[in-house]
């Protein structure tokens, strides 16, 4: 049976442009990150208004291409005791903004899985506990790359399932950061994974929300997102 935080970060591998009706039209590939974020995403993860972790997306250039590396470290105390322990490490490597390789893996309060998978011509070779199998190049659940709000088919790559979702533009929003605040396109997805997700006009990711199994609300919030023209201070 799922543990009520298992969902929770379900997304963190998890998700998923821009305010416009051309990010309707973007394609399967990666926008450069390094444009985008610089070599560094930092979210602070909050539980009820409570920071129990983070959520760190660093970028390197390679000989091989752009590599990702995604970590997330929560921790949940109750009565100054440890009542719930989360980490996920991912490394994804991208070449002419197509992925050629993605590896994770998560330990879940004990319960530990893992996923790779390779580029095999138009496929994915997939192998993790869900099975090994072969999949069409479809988006991962990685939040910094927007093309995910294309919707449909994703490889969650905390389960190596094939997730499917649907995305509703909500429109315009403000969004709080820990450096100000920004105008971001606000969208909800549903389906095998459900939440919600903000992008600014360029397609950055800038807040992520999501309801915990237990009821409770995790929100991502920025600490460097790479936003430059948009923040202002908070009134």
């Amino acid at each position: 049976m799922l543990r009520p935080w298992v969902r929770v970060l379900t997304i963190s591998a998890l998700v998923l442009c821009s305010a416009s009706a051309a990010f309707a039209e973007t394609p399967l590939r990666a926008t450069d990150p390094f444009r985008l974020y610089g070599d560094e995403i930092d979210f602070d993860v909050e539980r009820d208004g409570n920071v129990v972790g983070q959520h760190i997306v660093t970028f390197t250039r390679t000989d091989q291409g752009v590599q990702v590396d995604s970590r997330a470290d929560v921790d949940v105390e109750l009565l100054f005791l440890s009542a719930y322990r989360f980490r996920y490490q991912a490394h994804e490597l991208w070449s002419g903004g197509e992925l050629q390789s993605i590896e994770a893996s998560t330990n879940d309060n004990g319960e530990y899985s893992h996923v790779h998978a390779t580029r095999d011509g138009a496929e994915l070779l997939i192998q993790s506990s869900a099975g090994t199998y072969e999949a069409p190049q479809v988006p991962l659940t990685s939040h910094w790359n927007a093309a995910l709000l294309k919707g449909g088919i994703l490889l969650n790559t905390m389960t190596g399932e094939l997730s499917k979702i649907q995305v509703f533009d909500q429109g315009l929003d403000t969004v709080v950061t820990r450096s100000g605040s920004l105008r971001a396109h606000h969208y909800l997805y549903s389906g095998d994974l459900n939440g919600e997700i903000w992008y600014d006009s360029d397609g950055r990711w800038v807040k992520l929300r999501f309801r915990a199994d237990d009821g409770s609300i995790i929100d991502y919030i920025c600490r460097r997102c790479q936003a430059p023209a948009t923040i202002t201070e908070r009134e």
